[in-house]
């Protein structure tokens, strides 16, 4: 615990120090899921510069700790300053600039806009002292997910769930879509997703021919007895997918390593498409199978058919645990086997999935178009209410 007061103490001090010079008219956007900006932070960004010229939007973005340690502390201490300086943080990720400070100002206000479309796996609180997460010890020391004002979901599905794991009443969770939406659901010509699809069709001839293409996408694990397991379940996915005549493109986390180099080139039917974003490469699959991860949200919504291949969900139920337990509730779409898998997949028929997204239309009920101008629009009335120093909801 002495380490902890320590570091509360040294994070207080540098906040209060960057508070001296006071507040600037300044919107910042904050992320810990990449150096490069994501496409929500930045479709935001460009939508407040239009309905607030007047306020500075910064994005203000670093690799987590797990990819590049020197970048994310170095981070922190800009980060507390954009913190203290800004009237609005809006982050998508945990930022512990944000969340350990203990006397954040009247005039500050914090909106999280978590980047998964849904929380299939349980995370943040729900799942402390579990092998996939922290203690509870570091975790209430630390003040994870401490400060925040209001969570922005998704979709109404996900309140109780973001509740248990940012520990908030459901009241603070407000369903308004992700800026994303829009870009997802946009397939005009001319739109960037379109102009996007083009490009990869381009770059990556394996996307462009007549064959069936299954997209696998699974979540990231970590932790003891996760090393390899990727380039196991390819090789098993690929086996069983073969006699189909079925392509696997394989597309992994972003914050995985992926696949061994040398067992790839042996999988004849598997493409691996390095760098694309899964959300681009939803255009050429006519399948799409995962585990856990919420790009099962993302593809049900522009119509894919959806498939879960769940080998280790006896551990997983336990670590770090699911809300949405895909083997009970969508049985018929879900196996453990992946011989069942291609099976089913390859058929022309998607009964299979269709429960699932019955599922997701639920999920998502009464959000329509327009996420990004939502979010926006609610960034700036909290904009707005720190001009007349109210206190926030702390």
């Amino acid at each position: 615990m002495f380490i902890y007061t320590i570091a509360l103490n040294a994070m207080d001090a540098v906040y209060a120090a960057c508070s001296i010079r006071g507040k600037r008219d300044r919107i910042v956007l904050m992320s810990r899921q990449g150096s490069k900006p994501s496409l929500d932070l930045r479709m935001l960004a460009d939508e407040l510069h239009r309905r607030l010229p007047q306020a500075e939007v910064v994005l203000c973005t670093t690799d987590s700790e797990r990819k590049n340690m020197f970048a994310f502390i170095k981070s922190l201490f800009v980060m507390v300053n954009q913190c203290a300086r800004s009237r609005v943080c809006v982050l998508e990720s945990a930022i512990p600039s944000v969340s350990i400070p203990r006397h954040l100002d009247k005039q500050t206000r914090v909106v999280q806009i978590w980047h998964a479309f849904g929380a299939i796996k349980k995370f943040g609180y729900q799942s402390l002292d579990t092998p996939a997460n922290y203690s509870s010890e570091a975790a209430y020391a630390m003040r994870m997910h401490r400060n925040y004002d209001y969570i922005v979901a998704a979709g109404p599905g996900a309140i109780d769930a973001y509740s248990k794991a940012f520990n908030y009443e459901p009241d603070r969770i407000v369903p308004l879509g992700l800026p994303r939406m829009d870009y997802l659901l946009d397939t005009a010509p001319e739109s960037p997703h379109m102009r996007n699809v083009e490009r990869l069709r381009q770059k990556h001839p394996c996307l462009a021919d007549d064959a069936f293409k299954v997209l696998y996408v699974p979540t990231l694990r970590r932790g003891a007895g996760t090393e390899g397991w990727m380039t196991r379940e390819v090789a098993r996915l690929s086996q069983a997918l073969q006699p189909c005549g079925c392509r696997l493109l394989v597309a992994g986390h972003p914050l995985d390593p992926g696949c061994d180099k040398e067992a790839a080139k042996a999988m004849r039917n598997v493409e691996f498409v390095p760098g694309a974003p899964s959300r681009d490469l939803l255009s050429f699959a006519d399948r799409v199978v995962t585990d856990y991860s919420a790009i099962s949200f993302e593809a049900a919504l522009v119509g894919k058919p959806v498939y879960f291949y769940v080998p280790d969900i006896v551990e997983y139920r336990q670590s770090p645990g699911l809300n949405i337990d895909p083997l009970e509730i969508f049985p018929e779409g879900t196996f453990v086997d992946p011989d069942e898998l291609a099976a089913v997949v390859s058929q022309e028929d998607t009964y299979a999935s269709e429960a699932f997204s019955r599922f997701v239309d639920g999920y998502f009920e009464g959000i329509g178009p327009g996420s990004c101008s939502r979010v926006a629009e609610f960034i700036e009335e909290c904009y707005r209410d720190t001009l007349i120093e109210q206190k926030g909801h702390r």
